[in-house]
């Protein structure tokens, strides 16, 4: 076995970083995968607003998990913010008729999963009210 003063570049590419190892981070990159894959007729801009928040979200989660305390909170907070933002964009696509109806399914789980994920990460005593 290899130790870490030893280890190819190979073998520490392997190797997860903090917020590759969050399920919420799997969720948002799902997401990300998600704003991908959406039907080209529409609002451009609108769609370009939904990709940069969907990327927001996996942004600012891996920024926060190397963080403490309030400023993990924070960022924790923003990536929420902008999962509401997600949702918020798919329902005015589909208001638009952008987006066929089971793919606005599809992205309000994967928004709905986000906050609710994102919500337990937020501890109380950081949130304000």
């Amino acid at each position: 076995m290899k130790n870490a003063a030893t280890l190819d570049l190979a073998s520490l590419a392997s190797l997860p970083l903090p917020h590759e190892r969050l399920d919420v981070f799997k969720v948002a990159i799902e997401l990300v995968a998600w704003t991908t894959n959406l039907p080209p007729r529409g609002i451009a801009d609108l769609k370009d607003q939904l990709r940069r928040a969907s990327a927001s979200v996996a942004l600012n989660i891996g920024e926060g998990s190397g963080k403490r305390g309030s400023d993990r909170a924070r960022f924790y907070e923003i990536a929420r913010g902008s999962a509401l933002e997600c949702a918020a964009a798919i329902m005015v696509l589909s208001a638009m008729k952008a987006i066929p109806p089971e793919r606005v399914s599809e992205g309000r789980v994967l928004c709905q999963r986000l906050y609710a994920m994102l919500n337990k990460m937020i501890p109380a005593r950081f949130v304000a009210g």
